[in-house]
C-alpha cells in the first residue's frame, strides 16, 4: 500500500511539474490582460466616462482588492449619473482604503444624490475629517453638496460653516455666493426653486456675505446698502444685515432683527438671534417675549436652542425655577451641547442642587474637551449680572 502511494506521489508531483509552465504562463497572462485594461480605464477616465466605468468594472471583478480602482469607477459612474451605483462602488473603495478622505466625501455625494441625506453627511463629515484638501475644485463641490443638504434642513449656521473655509479670497464662484445668499437669508430653497426676483436677492446678498467672510468688507458694506435699498421688504434682507453688524454695532443689529421681525413674523433665526442680544443687552424680559414667538416657527432640530436660551433668559432675570425647568428641556433635546450643560450647572447650583451640580458640571468638561464651545465667558458675565 505504502508502495502504491509513493507511485501516486510522484505521478502527481511529475503532473504539476508539466503544468507549472501552462500555469505560470496564465499567471503573467492574465497580469498583463489586467494592466492592459486599467491602462485603458486610465486613459478614459474623465474623457470618456461610459468606457471608464466599464473598464474600470473589468478590473475590480479580476482584482476586487484595487481600492484605486473601486475610486475611480464610483467616480465614472458619478459623472454619468448612476448614483446608487457610484455609491456601491464608493462604500467598496471606503472599506479598503478608511484613510482616504476623498472616498468618504465622495460617497457622501453619491448618498445625497440618491436621497440618503443624513447618511450623506456623516460620511462627508468623516471625509472632511479625514482630510480632502489637495484638490481645490473637489473640495469646493463637496462643501457646496453638504451646505446645499443642510440648508434644506433649514441648518443655516452648519451650512455656512461648510463654506467659511473657501473664503481664502480666491474662491468666488457664483453657486458658492449664491449658497451663501441662502443662508444668510436663512431661505431653505435651491436656486432653481426661486423665481427671477428672489434669484437676484439671493445673488446680492451672497455677494454682500460671501465679501465679508473674503476680508472685504468695504465692499460687503456696499453691497448691504445696496441691497437694503432695494429689496427693504424681502424676507431675510434686515436678518443678513444684522449678521453683518453684530460684531461691531449691537445695538444697529438689534434695530435690523426688529425690523425683519415686523416685515417677516415668522422669521424664527431672526427671532431667536435677537433674544440673544436681548439677554446681551440686560432685558430678560424681551427676550423671552421673541422666544416664545420662536417655539411656534422653529424647526424641531433647533427647539433645543430656543429653550436653551429661555433657560438663559430666566437666569439673568433671577428666575430660578424657569430656568431649571427650561434647561432641562434642552438637555433633553440636546444632551451632547456643552453649553447647555454649562448653564445647567449654573441653574441647579443656584437652586441649592449640589448633586445635579456637580453631574452637570462635569459633563460640561468632558464636552468641552471634545468641542471647545465659544461663548463660555459670556455666560459666566452673565451669571454675574442681575439675579445672583
Amino acid at each position: 500500500m505504502q508502495g502504491v502511494r509513493n507511485r501516486l506521489a510522484r505521478g502527481a508531483a511529475a503532473a504539476i511539474l508539466a503544468l507549472a509552465p501552462a500555469l505560470a504562463h496564465a499567471q503573467a497572462e492574465g497580469a498583463a490582460n489586467f494592466d492592459d485594461i486599467a491602462r485603458r480605464a486610465q486613459e478614459a477616465l474623465g474623457k470618456q466616462p461610459v468606457d471608464a466605468a466599464r473598464l474600470y468594472r473589468q478590473a475590480v471583478q479580476m482584482r476586487p482588492d484595487w481600492a484605486e480602482g473601486w475610486f475611480d469607477l464610483g467616480a465614472s459612474l458619478y459623472d454619468l449619473g448612476r448614483y446608487a451605483e457610484s455609491r456601491d462602488a464608493f462604500r467598496k473603495e471606503v472599506k479598503l482604503a478608511p484613510e482616504m478622505g476623498p472616498g468618504w466625501a465622495f460617497l457622501g455625494m453619491a448618498e445625497a444624490a440618491v436621497n440618503e441625506p443624513d447618511q450623506a453627511l456623516a460620511d462627508i463629515a468623516h471625509g472632511e475629517a479625514v482630510g480632502i484638501m489637495g484638490n481645490h475644485e473637489f473640495e469646493v463641490a463637496v462643501r457646496l453638496k453638504a451646505a446645499g443638504i443642510l440648508i434644506k434642513e433649514s441648518a443655516f449656521v452648519e451650512a455656512e460653516e461648510q463654506l467659511r473655509p473657501l473664503g481664502n479670497g480666491v474662491e468666488n464662484s457664483p453657486a458658492v455666493v449664491e449658497t451663501m445668499g441662502l443662508c444668510s437669508l436663512a431661505l431653505p430653497h435651491a436656486m432653481n426653486e426661486l423665481n427671477d426676483e428672489q434669484r437676484a436677492v439671493v445673488q446680492l446678498t451672497g455677494k454682500a456675505a460671501w465679501d465679508l467672510v473674503s476680508q472685504r468688507p468695504e465692499e460687503s458694506a456696499a453691497a448691504y446698502k445696496q441691497l437694503l435699498e432695494q429689496y427693504p421688504r424681502f424676507p431675510g434682507v434686515h436678518y443678513a444685515h444684522s449678521l453683518f453688524l453684530v460684531e461691531t454695532d449691537m445695538a444697529g443689529a438689534l434695530a435690523e432683527l426688529e425690523a425683519e421681525v415686523r416685515n417677516t413674523p415668522d422669521h424664527w433665526p431672526a427671532l431667536i438671534l435677537m433674544s440673544t442680544l436681548r439677554i446681551r443687552s440686560g432685558n430678560p424680559e424681551l427676550a423671552l417675549e421673541s422666544l416664545r414667538v420662536a417655539l411656534k416657527f422653529a424647526p424641531e432640530r433647533y427647539l433645543w436652542l430656543c429653550h436653551s436660551e429661555m433657560g438663559r433668559a430666566y437666569l439673568l432675570a433671577g428666575n430660578t425655577a424657569g430656568a431649571v425647568g427650561e434647561l432641562e428641556i434642552a438637555l433633553r433635546l440636546e444632551p451632547a451641547n456643552a453649553q447647555v450643560h454649562y448653564l445647567a450647572a449654573q441653574a441647579y447650583r443656584r437652586a441649592g442642587r449640589k448633586a445635579d451640580t456637580d453631574k452637570q458640571t462635569l459633563e460640561f468638561e468632558r464636552l468641552k474637551a471634545q468641542q471647545d464651545p465659544s461663548g463660555v465667558p459670556e455666560y459666566q458675565s452673565l451669571l454675574h449680572g442681575r439675579g445672583n
